[in-house]
């Protein structure tokens, strides 16, 4: 199992760079040279590339939050893992592919509240393949997690998985803290970055999911220890949780604040 695929996805930032530009905080340019650090060359599986991607999604949400008058985010982040199926339609074709591409679902509200047009990237030869799905039947509904709930379910989590690995007696020389956080994985989750308008409280739960994920490499791949495999993996659903609500989060704010 590929442990990084479980606690990161770079569609977190991508997701996050969206809401931004389309609510006006950030760049055109700005957005286009993120989107190409977080995965090279973009474009829709119909070879059409980043100008089409980008108009679409614009006329999408720029409808959407035109009629939206219930606080909801016009985009919201979806991300699954073992035992955990993607917050879609059950056995839709925009589920299955969330669910085997290992970096989930970018999700848009539509003018219609029963449609949602879902936006799965894959790894293409030349860059990141886009595919778009129209849901035209209600989608199941997220955790709707504020931000100091899923920060406080992270960190309660982590606490608990820490004490049970440490009464199981885990010595490690090369990790003797359970704890610990290697300096270079917090470096690689939070490259290539946010954007710089992204709030305060949204960033601070990213620190602190990517800050849990990197404890959780640093024991399961780079340590090599898999007696804790059950203990650790425990952890990625909270992870993926707090991705999600931070994303939720930001774009909320970056709606209030249009």
């Amino acid at each position: 199992m590929d442990i990084r695929a479980n606690v990161y996805s770079p569609l977190q930032n991508t997701a996050v760079w969206f809401a931004a530009w389309l609510h006006g905080q950030e760049s055109t340019d700005g957005l286009v040279d993120a989107l190409h650090s977080l995965g090279g060359r973009h474009s829709l599986v119909d070879g059409r590339g980043i100008p089409d991607l980008l108009r679409s999604l614009r006329d999408v949400a720029e409808h959407a939050t035109t009629a939206a008058g219930d606080g909801e985010p016009v985009l919201r982040l979806v991300l699954s893992g073992p035992g955990d199926p993607p917050s879609l339609r059950a056995g839709s074709e925009a589920a299955q592919a969330a669910a085997m591409n290992g970096r989930g679902a970018i999700v848009v509200r539509d003018l219609d509240p029963l449609t949602s047009h879902v936006l799965v990237p894959s790894e293409g030869e030349a860059g990141t393949e886009w595919e778009w799905f129209v849901e035209t039947a209600a989608l199941p509904a997220p955790a709707y997690l504020s931000p100091g709930d899923a920060d406080r379910l992270l960190a309660e989590a982590t606490r608990q998985a820490a004490s049970l690995i440490e009464a199981a007696g885990y010595r490690s020389s090369p990790l003797r803290n359970p704890r610990l956080t290697v300096g270079t994985l917090a470096d690689f989750y939070d490259a290539p970055g946010l954007p710089g308008s992204v709030p305060p409280r949204a960033a601070k739960l990213f620190a602190r999911a990517d800050r849990v994920a990197a404890i959780i490499e640093t024991v399961k791949e780079r340590v090599g220890d898999h007696s804790l495999d059950h203990h650790l993996l425990s952890l990625t659903r909270h992870i993926r949780q707090a991705r999600m609500a931070g994303v939720s989060y930001a774009v909320r704010e970056f709606g209030r604040l249009t």
